[in-house]
C-alpha cells in the first residue's frame, strides 16, 4: 500500500506541473478568447469557426510546447537559459513523495500531491475509456462502409468534379443525415429519400464536398480526441458545440454563394433533416440539424452574399490564433517559493543564542547556553508533554512546509501547535523555510535541543535516551527520524552526542588552524577557492576522529583540509560533567586573495620528465611529469616559434597535430617548474 501511495504521489507532484498548470493558463486564455468572438457575432462564420478551432487545437499543442521549454534549461545548462516569462508560486505546498520504508509510516490522506495524484488517475482512465469509444466508433464505420455500395462520385451527378475524382459516394437506407469520413478517399454517404430528388441531392452533395474541400474532417478528429482527453473541462465542451455550429454555418454560407440554390429551397432540406438521426459518431463530419440551431443558421444565410470568405485568410487567423494562446502557455511556470540552494545551506550558520521556546504561546523551554548548527543540520526539540519535534531548512519524510526563520525567531505550526523559539541575537542573516513533524510521547521528557547531520541516522531508542530522562519511546521513533539525502544507515560506530552542554573548543582557535593550511598548488594554479566542509567526531581526548569532506572543491584542497582537521586538538565536549564524544563540523576557507599564499622556492627549481613521440603523419603525442614521477596536468606545450601547442590533460598527457615539416623544437612550461625545449622533428 505504501508503494502505491508513493507512485500516486508522483503522479500527483508531475501532473500538475506539466498538466494541471498548462491547463489553468489555457482556460484563463481560452476563456478570454471565447468572451472577444461571443461579442463578434458580424464576424464571418468561417473565422468563428476557424478561430474556435485553434483555440481548442492550443490546449494539447501548448502542453506539448510547455513540456518542450522546461527541457531547454536542462540540454543548455551552462547557458542559463530562461524560457519562463511569466512566473506563478505554488499556492499548493507539493512535496517530494516519500520512498518505501521499513519505519511505520501513517498515509496523510488529505495531503495536496495524494489528492492531485488520485485525481489524475481517475481523469487518465475515464479519458481511455473515452479514446476506446472513439475507437468504437471508428470500428463501426468501417462495419458500415463494407455495407454499403459505394460508386464514384462523377457516375452520379454530370456537373465537372475533375478536382473530386477520389470522392465516393454511397447511399443507405438508414435515418441518418447526409455525413462524411475518411481523408484519403473521402466518402459522401447521403440517405436514400434524396436519391430521387435532383435539387436536394445536389445541395446535400455540394455541402459535404465543401467540408471535404476544407479539410474539416482532419479537424473533427483532431477535436474529438482534445475532447476524449479532456473530457471534464467544460470550455473544451462548449468550444466543440460552439464549432459544430460556426462550421455548418459557414459551409451553408459558401454553398448558397457558389451557387444557384435559393434559400428557401436550402432552409427546407434543413428543416427535413431535423427528424434523422446524427449517428454516425464523432469520427465523421454530418450535415447535422439540431433545433437548437436551425433557426440561427437560417437567420445567417442571408448574409451569404455579404461575407466574402477567404479561406486562406481564415487558417491565417486559426495559425495565430494557435500561436497566441500556446505562448502563454509555453512560457508560464508554476514554482514553489524559492528557498537556499543546498550549496548555500551549506554556507549559513545558524545561531540559536540562550534560546526560549513556547508552544501555544506557553514558556516550555529556557536555556542559557548557545547552540550553534550549520543550516543544513536537522533539529529536534524535545518538550515533555507537547512531545518531540523534528525540523530541518529541507523537505524530509512525513514533513510539511510549517514556517520559517527570520530574524531571531523561528516559528513554525504543526499538529495545531504553534512553536516559536526567540535568541538574543539573529539566528540568521538570511530567511531560511522550515519543514517540521511532530511525535507524541508517552511521558514527559527532559527538555533538550540536539541537531542531526544528513547521511547519519538515529538506529535505535537507547540513543536517544543520551539527551534525557527517556522512557517508553517508540522504536520506530529513531527510524522516523530520517533527513532527505543520500542517507546510509551506520550501526557499526560507536554512539557520540551531536549538541552537548559545554561543545568542544578548539584549541588555539579557527585563525590558529587556518594558519597550518598550505594552498594546494594544482588549487591555486587552477584559480579554485572557497570552503571545505570537513565533518568529524571530538573524542573523549580531544583527538579528531572519522573526519571526512562533506562539501568539497576539488584541486587537492579537499586533502588539505582533511590534513590540518585531523591534525587539530581540542577541549572535549562536556555532558552531565564528563567529556564525551561529540560530533562537530568546521569550514577551512581557501581565498587566492587573502590567502597571503606563495610557490615554494625550492619547487620552482624542479625539473620536468616530457616523455614524446613523433607519428611520422603531421601528429606528436607524449606525456609530462615531475621528476619525483607524478603526472602535471595544465602544462603548455607548443612547437617554438609556432601559435601551435596543447595543454597536458590530468594524466599529463598530449596531442598536437598539423605539425609543420621541417625542424620542430618542443618547448613545455608549467609554473613552478624549469621550462625545457628539445627537437622533436628534422633533427638529423
Amino acid at each position: 500500500m505504501i508503494e502505491l501511495v508513493y507512485y500516486i504521489k508522483q503522479i500527483g507532484n508531475f501532473s500538475l506541473d506539466a498538466i494541471w498548470f498548462p491547463l489553468g493558463v489555457w482556460t484563463l486564455c481560452c476563456g478570454l478568447a471565447f468572451l472577444v468572438l461571443r461579442n463578434r457575432e458580424k464576424l464571418n462564420p468561417l473565422f468563428h469557426y476557424h478561430l474556435r478551432t485553434a483555440a481548442l487545437l492550443s490546449l494539447p499543442f501548448g502542453i506539448g510546447v510547455a513540456a518542450l521549454m522546461n527541457r531547454i534549461p536542462t540540454w543548455f545548462a551552462e547557458s542559463n537559459i530562461e524560457t519562463a516569462f511569466i512566473v506563478v508560486q505554488n499556492p499548493i505546498e507539493v512535496v517530494p513523495a516519500a520512498a518505501n520504508s521499513s519505519a511505520t509510516v501513517t498515509i496523510n490522506w488529505l495531503e495536496p500531491s495524494l489528492l492531485i495524484g488520485i485525481g489524475t488517475v481517475i481523469v487518465g482512465l475515464i479519458s481511455l475509456f473515452m479514446i476506446g469509444q472513439l475507437v468504437k466508433s471508428y470500428v463501426t464505420l468501417k462495419s458500415l462502409y463494407k455495407n454499403l455500395e459505394i460508386t464514384e462520385l462523377q457516375d452520379v451527378i454530370s456537373k465537372d468534379l475533375s478536382n473530386d475524382r477520389l470522392v465516393k459516394l454511397a447511399f443507405h437506407d438508414h435515418p441518418l443525415v447526409p455525413f462524411t469520413f475518411g481523408w484519403k478517399q473521402p466518402v459522401i454517404v447521403l440517405p436514400s429519400i434524396l436519391q430521387h430528388e435532383p435539387e436536394k441531392l445536389d445541395m446535400a452533395l455540394q455541402h459535404e464536398l465543401t467540408h471535404i474541400k476544407r479539410g474539416d474532417y482532419l479537424l473533427q478528429l483532431a477535436l474529438s480526441m482534445i475532447e476524449s482527453l479532456f473530457w471534464f473541462h467544460p470550455l473544451v465542451r462548449y468550444g466543440n458545440q460552439e464549432i459544430d455550429t460556426y462550421r455548418e454555418i459557414s459551409c451553408d454560407q459558401e454553398v448558397l454563394s457558389k451557387s444557384d440554390f435559393s434559400i428557401k429551397s436550402y432552409a427546407n432540406l434543413l428543416y427535413e433533416l431535423v427528424p434523422l438521426s446524427s449517428g454516425a459518431g464523432k469520427l465523421s463530419v454530418s450535415m447535422a440539424v439540431k433545433n437548437s440551431t436551425l433557426k440561427k443558421r437560417i437567420k445567417t444565410m442571408k448574409y451569404h452574399k455579404l461575407q466574402k470568405t477567404s479561406f486562406r485568410q481564415s487558417i491565417a487567423f486559426l495559425m495565430l490564433m494557435i500561436v497566441g494562446i500556446t505562448l502563454p502557455i509555453a512560457c508560464s511556470d508554476l514554482r514553489a517559493p524559492q528557498g537556499l540552494s543546498e550549496e548555500e545551506l551549506a554556507n549559513t550558520e545558524l545561531n540559536f543564542n540562550s534560546p526560549n521556546v513556547t508552544v501555544n504561546g506557553i514558556e516550555v523551554l529556557q536555556m542559557n547556553s548557545n547552540i550553534d548548527a550549520m543550516a543544513f543540520n536537522g533539529m529536534v526539540m524535545i518538550l515533555g508533554e507537547y512531545g518531540s519535534f523534528v525540523f530541518a531548512p529541507s523537505h524530509f519524510d512525513g514533513a510539511v512546509k510549517a514556517g520559517n526563520i527570520s530574524g531571531n525567531k523561528a516559528t513554525f505550526e504543526v499538529n495545531k501547535m504553534t512553536v516559536e523559539i526567540t535568541t538574543n541575537e539573529d539566528i540568521s542573516d538570511k530567511k531560511i523555510p522550515i519543514y517540521a513533524r511532530h511525535f507524541t510521547l508517552d511521558k514527559a521528557l527532559d527538555f533538550k535541543i540536539f541537531t542531526k547531520i544528513p547521511n547519519q541516522i538515529l538506529t535505535n531508542a537507547q540513543r536517544l535516551k543520551d539527551f534525557g530522562t527517556l522512557t517508553n519511546v517508540p522504536v520506530n521513533l529513531s527510524a522516523d527520524l530520517k533527513l532527505s539525502g543520500d542517507l546510509k544507515q551506520n550501526t557499526t560506530e560507536e554512539d557520540f552526542f551531536v549538541v552537548v552542554e559545554q561543545m568542544p573548543k578548539l584549541i588555539g582557535g579557527m585563525a590558529g588552524l587556518q594558519s597550518k593550511v598550505q594552498y594546494p598548488t594544482l588549487a591555486r594554479r587552477a584559480g579554485i577557492e572557497g570552503r571545505v566542509t570537513i565533518q568529524f567526531i571530538v573524542t573523549e581526548n580531544g583527538n579528531v576522529e572519522n573526519a571526512r569532506v562533506v562539501r568539497g572543491i576539488g584541486g587537492g584542497a579537499d586533502e588539505e583540509a582533511l590534513r590540518v582537521v585531523r591534525e587539530a586538538k581540542f577541549e572535549p565536549g562536556m555532558q552531565r560533567g564528563r567529556p564525551v564524544r561529540v560530533q562537530y563540523a568546521l569550514n577551512i576557507k581557501f581565498n587566492l586573495e587573502d590567502s597571503g599564499f606563495t610557490v615554494d622556492q625550492e619547487s620552482a627549481q624542479n625539473t620536468m620528465v616530457v616523455n614524446a613521440w613523433n607519428n611520422d603523419n603531421g601528429t606528436i603525442k607524449g606525456t609530462v611529469k615531475s621528476k619525483g614521477g607524478d603526472f602535471l596536468a595544465g602544462a603548455n606545450v607548443t612547437i617554438q616559434g609556432t601559435n601551435i601547442g596543447s595543454t597536458t590533460g590530468p594524466n599529463g598527457e598530449f596531442t598536437i597535430e598539423n605539425i609543420p615539416d621541417g625542424r620542430n623544437f618542443l618547448e613545455v612550461s608549467y609554473v613552478g617548474y624549469e621550462k625545457t625545449s628539445f627537437c622533436i622533428t628534422g633533427c638529423n
